[in-house]
C-alpha cells in the first residue's frame, strides 16, 4: 500500500469538537434538500505493539515473527525492537528504549534476562539490584508516556537435567520480573514457567525441531528457528490473552503463514514532495518520507527512477530505503552541508534497518580529494573532516543490498558497532587514485557478512578494523566476519587494520578474486595502535597482477628494514593461528611479506596449497611456526624464502 503524508479523513475530521460542528452543519444542509458530498469516516484506531527484548523475541532468533503471525491487521500493529546480546541494561544504555519510546505504543511487550547473567561486563545484572531498578524504568517511563507495559518473563533455555526436566538458569530473573509486576501493578506473562512446561512435555529430543542450529551443527538451546518461534509466539499470544484481557480481540485463532503477513507499507518520497528533476534539493522530502515512515511503524521508503540531490539524511529502525533501477542519490558538494555530521547517509542505535535496490548512491567525492591530494604533496593535515557515504552505528540487524555506492569523499560503507550485519550484490567504485576512499570497512562489528559485492577503489577495498576495546567481547570487538565471492580491482586488497586493539578474530574469506590490486591478503597494525589477530581463514582464492599477495606486517604504514624489540603493552600486534589454502597466484610482484615485532612474533601460520608466481620471493622475519604444505613459490630472481631473524617452521626448504 502507498502511505500518503496527510490521510484524507485528518482534514474532515480534525477533532472531537470538529465532528460536533460538521453534523450540525450536515442537519442544516438536509434540512434545505441540499445534496451532501460522500464524507470519509475516521479510521479506526490500530493498537499499537511494540516488542522490547533480546534475540528470544527478535524475529530471526526467537518468538516476535511467531507472534506477528498471530496479531489481526484489521486490529492491531506489530513492532518488533528486540536486539540480540543486550539486556535490560545494555538495551537503556544504548538509548534503543528511547527509540522505542518515540513510537509511542499503547502496549510495549518487555522481556530481558538471557544476556543480564553474569559475564559480560557492562551488560549483565544482578536480579534484585540492577535487574530489577531497570525493569522498574521501563515500567515508570512507559506509564508516563500514557503506554501500558506488559512484562514477559524470559522464555526458558532448553537446559535439561538428568531427570529430563528443565533446570532454568534464568529462575532468579523470572522471579524479580514477576515481583516487579506485582509491585508495579502491571500484566505479565509468565512465558518462563509456560516454555518450561512446554519443553518438558516435549522432552529433550521433542524440542530439537523447534531450535535454532549453532554454526557447529548441533541444537541450540537458546534461539528458536521459525516453527519455534510460531510455538513460543502462541504461548506469549495465550498469557497475553489472559494477561491483557483488553488485547484478546487483537489475535487471531490461528497464526497466518509468514508469507502471508501483511506487505510493508510503501511510502514514496514523491508522495511527500521529492522532484527527482536533479535540479531542487530533495533533501527534506527524502527525509520527510523516513521520519514517515518511522511514526507510521515502519515500511519501504521508495525513491523511483530520477536524480536527486540531497545532503545529509538521518535513517530509522524498521525502515528500508529501496532506490529503484534509475535512482541516483546525488551529494551535496557544498562542503558546509556536513559540518558537524558523519556521513551523507546515516543510522544511529537502530534496530532493523537497510538500503536495497538496484539504484545509485554518489558521494560527489571529487571536490573533496583534490584538496586532499594537495596537503599530502605538501605533508601536511587534511584542510576539513571528510564524511563517509553511508555509516551505521551501533546498529543492530542491518542490510545494504544491490545498490551501487560510488564516489565517496572518503570511505563508502562503515558499519561501527553493529551486529548481523548482511551486504550482498553491493557495487563500490572510485578513481583508483581517490584518496582513502575505502570500500566496506566494519568497525568493531560482529556477526557481519559480505557476499558477492564488486569493489574497485582508491584505498582498502575491505578493512576489518577494531578501533577500541569492547569490554563485552574481551579480544574480539570485530569477530564473526565472513567475506565470500568478492571482486577486489583496484585498491589495497582484503585488509585488516590498520587499528586492532579491541582484537580481531574468527574470519573466513573465500572464493574471492583479486585483479590489479596493491595487496591480497592483508594484515596491518602498529605497536601503539594493535591487539589480538586470531582465527583467519582464507581459502579458494584467486590473484593476478597483485603486488602483494600475501602482506602479515605488525607494522604501519611502512616496514623497516631492521629492528629491536620494545616492552609488550596491551597495544602490542599479536597475530597468530591464521590457515591459508588454495590460494593461485599470477604475475605478482613479491610473493609476500610476514613481519612480526621482535618483541611480538607471528606465529602458527599455515599455507596449504598456496601457488605463487611473482617477480621475487617471500620475506619471513620473527614468524614462528610457519608451515607450507604442498605449496610452491615461482620467482623471476632471487631466493623462494628471503629468512630473517626469529622465524621457524618447515616446507619450502624452511626447516628452522
Amino acid at each position: 500500500m502507498r502511505m500518503n503524508p496527510t490521510p484524507l479523513h485528518n482534514h474532515l475530521w480534525p477533532g472531537r469538537g470538529s465532528n460536533v460542528r460538521c453534523l450540525a452543519l450536515l442537519s442544516v444542509l438536509c434540512f434545505f434538500g441540499w445534496a451532501i458530498p460522500a464524507m470519509a469516516v475516521p479510521s479506526p484506531h490500530i493498537i499499537r505493539i511494540v516488542l522490547v527484548g533480546d534475540s528470544t523475541v527478535a524475529d530471526s532468533s526467537g518468538w516476535g515473527l511467531g507472534f506477528k503471525c498471530r496479531v489481526d491487521p484489521q486490529k492491531a500493529q506489530c513492532i518488533n525492537l528486540a536486539a540480540g546480546g543486550r539486556s535490560s541494561l545494555s538495551y537503556l544504555r544504548e538509548k534503543r528504549w528511547d527509540d522505542a519510546l518515540g513510537l509511542k505504543a499503547d502496549y510495549y511487550l518487555i522481556q530481558f534476562g538471557h544476556n543480564d547473567q553474569p559475564g559480560k561486563p557492562g551488560v549483565s545484572t544482578e536480579p534484585g539490584v540492577g535487574y530489577r531498578q531497570c525493569l522498574i524504568r521501563y515500567v515508570e517511563e512507559a506509564k508516563a508516556a500514557g503506554s501500558q507495559p506488559v512484562l514477559i518473563t524470559p522464555l526458558t533455555r532448553r537446559e535439561f537435567g538428568r531427570d529430563g526436566k528443565i533446570h532454568s538458569s534464568l529462575a532468579p530473573y523470572a522471579t524479580v520480573m514477576r515481583q516487579v509486576a506485582m509491585a508495579e501493578h502491571v500484566p505479565v506473562v509468565d512465558l518462563q514457567a509456560a516454555s518450561i512446561a512446554l519443553c518438558d512435555k516435549l522432552g529433550k529430543e521433542g524440542c530439537v525441531p523447534y531450535s535454532a542450529v549453532t554454526s557447529a551443527g548441533k541444537p541450540d538451546g537458546t534461539h528458536l528457528n521459525t516453527p519455534g518461534g510460531m510455538l513460543f509466539g502462541g504461548l506469549v499470544v495465550e498469557g497475553l490473552q489472559q494477561a491483557a484481557p483488553a488485547l484478546a480481540d487483537c489475535f487471531l485463532a490461528q497464526p497466518v503463514a509468514v508469507s502471508n503477513l501483511p506487505p510493508p507499507a510503501i511510502y514514496d518520497v514523491a508522495d511527500f514532495g521529492a522532484r527527482g528533476d536533479g535540479v531542487a534539493d530533495d533533501t527534506h522530502a527524502i527525509q520527510s518520507a523516513l521520519d514517515g515512515c518511522w511514526h507510521g511503524g515502519g515500511g519501504v521508503v521508495r525513491v523511483t527512477k530520477g536524480r536527486y540531490r540531497m545532503g545529509p539524511l538521518h535513517l530509522h529502525s524498521q525502515c528500508a530505503l529501496q532506490l529503484d533501477q534509475g535512482a541516483l542519490l546525488l551529494a551535496s558538494d557544498r562542503h558546509a552541508d556536513y559540518a558537524g555530521v558523519h556521513a551523507l547517509i546515516s543510522g544511529d542505535n537502530l534496530t532493523g534497518v537497510s538500503i536495497t535496490g538496484e539504484g545509485v548512491i554518489d558521494g560527489a567525492g571529487s571536490s573533496w580529494w583534490a584538496p586532499v591530494r594537495e596537503a599530502k604533496k605538501l605533508g601536511l593535515p587534511e584542510p576539513e573532516p571528510r564524511p563517509r557515504l553511508v555509516m551505521f552505528s551501533e546498529c543492530v540487524y542491518v542490510k545494504v543490498q544491490g545498490v551501487t555506492l560510488q564516489n565517496s569523499p572518503s570511505f563508502h560503507l562503515v558499519p561501527v558497532d553493529c551486529e548481523n550485519v548482511d551486504i550482498q550484490g553491493v557495487r563500490i567504485v572510485a578513481p583508483a587514485n581517490a584518496p582513502n576512499t575505502d570500500g566496506i570497512d566494519p568497525i568493531s562489528s560482529r556477526y557481519v557478512r559480505i557476499q558477492n559485492c564488486f569493489m574497485d577503489t582508491g584505498d582498502d577495498n575491505i578493512a576489518i578494523k577494531s578501533s577500541h576495546v569492547d569490554a563485552a567481547h574481551p579480544g574480539g570487538a570485530a569477530e564473526h566476519i565472513l567475506v565470500e565471492n568478492c571482486t577486489f580491482l583496484h585498491g589495497h586488497g582484503m585488509s585488516i587494520g590498520s587499528k586492532t586493539i579491541g582484537g580481531v578474530r574468527d574470519v573466513l574469506v573465500a572464493h574471492c578474486t583479486f585483479d590489479g590490486t596493491t595487496s591480497g591478503i592483508r594484515v596491518k597494525s602498529a605497536r601503539e595502535r594493535g591487539g589480538p589477530v586470531e582465527g583467519l581463514v582464507y581459502q579458494d582464492l584467486t590473484m593476478h597482477n597483485v603486488e602483494f599477495p600475501i602482506f602479515l606486517a605488525a607494522y604501519y604504514p611502512k616496514v623497516p628494514s631492521q629492528d629491536t624489540a620494545r616492552p609488550r603493552t596491551p597495544e602490542t600486534p599479536v597475530y597468530h593461528d591464521i590457515r591459508i589454502e588454495r590460494v593461485t597466484g599470477l604475475d605478482c610482484g613479491t610473493a609476500g611479506i610476514l613481519a612480526g615485532l621482535p618483541e611480538s612474533p607471528i606465529f602458527n601460520v599455515v599455507f596449504n596449497h598456496v601457488h605463487l608466481e611473482s617477480r621475487t620471493g617471500m620475506t619471513l622475519r620473527q614468524a614462528m611456526d610457519i608451515h607450507f604444505y604442498d605449496s610452491s613459490l615461482k620467482v623471476g630472481s632471487g631466493p623462494v624464502l628471503q629468512i630473517g631473524p626469529g622465524v621457524t617452521g618447515n616446507g619450502l626448504g624452511l626447516n628452522q
